[in-house]
């Protein structure tokens, strides 16, 4: 497994996935369309497309919410999944045949383990573009999605 920069045509199937509004920030606060984790053995990749806090949600649950994105040769697919204390407790698995929940559950982990080298990536892929004082998600759904 390794953490990877998303292409634009991998991109698009993200966003028809998730669909973010340009009226709902909360809707794309959180999706990454520029870095994911590839599995080179199942040819799929994840990344993060939602994030809500038991904090911000107060129902005294103790959980985290997550929703990924899974990109797999069959389709792109979201993925719900429920943390405690940094732990996966709850996971959807749209695809067991492709992605076993043990699998998808390491692709996660993996995730939140690669966060430097991910950061790398995103220094390095940025650099030539001008995104203002916007993440390069906001840039590109602005230059791309919302104003066509």
């Amino acid at each position: 497994m390794k953490a990877v920069l998303l292409n634009d045509k991998q991109r698009r199937k993200i966003i028809r996935t998730v669909k973010p509004s340009a009226a709902d920030f909360f809707s794309y606060q959180n999706l990454n369309l520029l870095t994911a984790v590839f599995d080179e053995e199942k040819n799929i990749y994840l990344t993060l497309a939602r994030f809500m806090s038991s904090a911000i949600t107060r129902t005294n649950d103790n959980f985290d919410e997550y929703t990924y994105v899974l990109l797999t040769p069959l389709g792109c697919f979201s993925v719900n999944c429920i943390e405690r204390a940094g732990k996966v407790s709850g996971i959807s698995c749209p695809l067991p045949v492709i992605a076993s929940k043990s699998k998808i559950t390491e692709m996660i982990c993996y995730y939140h383990e690669s966060f430097s080298e991910q950061r790398s990536l995103k220094k390095e892929a940025v650099k030539e573009i001008d995104l203002g004082n916007k993440d390069f998600t906001e840039w590109y759904l602005e230059k791309h999605y919302f104003n066509k």
